[in-house]
């Protein structure tokens, strides 16, 4: 019995590496040559057969769901921790580079994911992780009094995707584009004595459908 259960988290553990091997096989070669790559060349760079990678993952669709819920998941972790900041002001702004300079180094992946691949089963609940963070962060920062009151979190999200496109447009450029378009951000969303209230009211989760 016992050595039938050293066998089992020895198979436990083999099979826990080969998911990893092809998570992080796969992540490099989206990143490299987009998403066309196939699960052959997936698994080859993972050192792994044809086997090993459908034992893990029913389609590539679902390793793309699984990496870009692992990416999400990371950011939010990372935004937790932004929350225990001394200045919230920065605190915001930090996670936001943080995330542009990662979306920036995956480019390759995240531009082929188009919007209704948020709404996947296994990248909902990760993107849910990250507009909460967000939401959070984006709450320190206006009860500090630097970012006006009437901005959301969906309102910085809308902001940062239109950094990424940027950011992806002129990603072979010698200048910093993610800074610039964070402090872009920024400038945007700074309390301005006298500014006119923001018409409407701010988007949610719920208004595009990707509410739980």
């Amino acid at each position: 019995m016992e050595d039938m259960r050293v066998e089992e988290r020895h198979l436990r553990s083999d099979a826990e590496r080969n998911r990893k091997r092809l998570l992080e096989a796969a992540g490099t070669l989206f990143r490299e040559r987009g998403l066309d790559v196939s699960v052959a060349e997936i698994a080859q760079a993972a050192g792994v057969g044809r086997g090993t990678f459908f034992r893990n993952f029913a389609s590539k669709e679902d390793l793309i769901e699984a990496i870009v819920a692992e990416r999400m998941y990371e950011a939010a972790a990372h935004g937790e921790e932004l929350l225990e900041a001394e200045d919230p002001v920065e605190a915001l702004f930090g996670f936001l580079s943080e995330m542009l300079g990662s979306q920036q180094l995956d480019r390759a992946l995240f531009e082929g994911l188009d919007e209704t691949w948020l709404s996947k089963e296994v990248i909902r609940p990760a993107h849910a992780a990250v507009f909460d963070v967000l939401g959070r962060l984006l709450g320190r920062a206006q009860e500090a009094g630097s970012v006006r009151a009437d901005v959301g979190a969906m309102d910085l999200l809308m902001l940062f995707k239109g950094a990424c496109m940027a950011a992806a447009t002129y990603a072979n450029g010698e200048f910093a584009i993610v800074d610039r378009n964070v402090d872009l951000i920024r400038a945007s969303v700074a309390v301005v004595p006298g500014a006119a209230p923001l018409r409407g009211r701010a988007p949610t989760l719920e208004d595009l459908g990707l509410g739980e």
